[in-house]
Formats: structure tokens, sequence, C-alpha cells
């Protein structure tokens, strides 16, 4: 289980939830976490059943909340936790475009670790950190994980937009990544599986709804969650198994990073973990 109130600012150990002598004493505890987190520009996501359990990390105001452990059958076919999330903005306004997250399966966040931790022991005097924001190293690493580990990458619009746009931005972005310059014909062969992939799909995408990017063994799977209605469908599956390496490197290496707040909140996470 995950032990933060806001990605890669704040960690917090479950012990958090100890007795209290009131609920004043409760009240001003949380009001002084909150402070700190609001503080340093995030927010404190709280269980409606007990409020001294942590259920989620905000990433942008305008979409909910994202869940520190994927569950879903309908999505993933084992327990994934959240070790990443951020806003993909473009242009040099910051215009935001999306919240995003990046999921490991539960089985293999211990192998995550263990890659971490070999690649510091061949770098020695380097920590996780200092490699991971390496730019000769940094692509490397992740391209290694983004081959070990299984991984899910989760998109939520901050604004109402619709299947081409996301398919233009997914391509456009995939094509835009330098691990794609050493291997263009598969890359672009699996691009043109997730053109096709969209063909079936038409009209608009409301904000928070979300597009998985399921990545396990060679494959990736592309699905749709409505949010209001609370329905999972896939779309299809991209089997070119460079798709999987270059999707994960496009948002977690440090070089020409999808989202740099995300890739840094995974810095982060990773450099802090015992």
């Amino acid at each position: 289980m995950w032990k933060l109130i806001r990605p890669g600012l704040l960690r917090a150990k479950p012990t958090f939830a100890r007795k209290f002598t009131s609920p004043a004493s409760f009240s001003r505890v949380t009001a002084t976490i909150a402070a700190t987190s609001l503080f340093l520009g995030g927010s404190l996501i709280l269980n409606d059943a007990s409020n001294s359990s942590l259920a989620g990390v905000s990433v942008d105001s305008s979409i909910d909340a994202f869940p520190l452990e994927l569950n879903n059958k309908d999505i993933i076919s084992s327990k994934y936790e959240l070790v990443a999330s951020g806003v993909r903005s473009v242009t040099f306004v910051g215009f935001k475009v999306y919240g995003a997250g990046i999921y490991v399966q539960a089985d293999d966040h211990k192998k995550l670790t263990t890659i971490l931790d070999e690649y510091s022991k061949l770098n020695k005097g380097r920590t996780v950190e200092q490699l991971l924001n390496d730019k000769e190293l940094s692509q490397e690493i992740i391209d290694d994980i983004s081959q070990k580990i299984s991984y899910a990458i989760k998109i939520t619009p901050v604004r109402n937009t619709d299947y081409g746009h996301l398919r233009d931005g997914l391509t456009k972005s995939l094509l835009a990544c330098p691990l794609t310059k050493t291997m263009r014909e598969e890359v672009g062969n699996g691009v043109e599986q997730l053109r096709n992939i969209f063909q079936g799909f038409k009209g608009s995408v409301p904000k928070n709804d979300t597009l998985w990017l399921v990545a396990e063994k060679d494959t990736v799977t592309v699905l749709h969650e409505g949010t209001k209605a609370k329905k999972v469908e896939k779309m299809g599956t991209i089997t070119e198994p460079t798709m999987k390496r270059v999707l994960l490197v496009s948002y977690l290496s440090c070089v020409k990073p999808l989202s740099k707040p995300l890739q840094e909140n995974f810095v982060s996470h990773v450099s802090t973990e015992p």
C-alpha cells in the first residue's frame, strides 16, 4: 500500500491513524496535514469510510482523484499500484491536456526496486535519483524496466475531447520518443496498429473518462472507461512488442518526458522507497 499524501512530496505511514484523545484533537491534526499539503501545491484525499486512511491522489481539480490501488478486473488481471502521477501539458503556456498515472503490477513492485538497485550498484557512488535524471542512462534504465514488469497507464482528460484527438496525441508522442529513432520500423508498425484500433471509435470523450493502456507481456491493450456510465470497453490490443517499451520511456525517461511532473514524481517515489 502506498504511503503518501501527495506524490513525491509527503509520505505518511499507515500508523498515522493513531488514537486521538478527542474529536477536536483529530481535527487539529488533519487540518495541519491538509494545510501543509495545500501549501505544497497538492490536495489531501481522504477515504469517506475512514478519515484516517488515504484513498487517492489529486492530480488535477477538474478530474477525480486517482486511486492508489487498481483492482478492477475489467481493466487488469491482478492488483496494480500507483507509482507516479502528474499532468500532461502542451505549448509554452502550459495548456493542460490530461492527468496521467503509472500503475505497476503489485507482484512486480519488488522487481522494479531490484532493477534500480542493480543499476545503482553498477554505478557506484550514484543514487537512484541521480541515475534516473541522467540523460545518458535514464532511457536505458526505463527501457530495461519496461521489458521486465507489467504496467498500466491511466490517461484522464481534464476537458472534453474526442477519440480523434486522443489517437493523434498518442501517435505523435510515440513517434517523437527518442527511443523510436533506434527502431523506426517496429514502432511504425505499432503506431499503425494503434490507429487501426481507434478507427472503430468515433465521437466525444468527456473529461474525467479514462483511456487505459495496459502493458502485459509483449502486448498493450487499449480500453476506455466511462465515468458516468461506469462501463469499461476494450478497444483493442497492440501486439508489436516495442510499443510496451516506447510507452514507458515516453513518460518516465528524463529525456523529453510527456509529463515532467509525472517523471519527477516517479523519481521521488522510487528514490525514497526503503
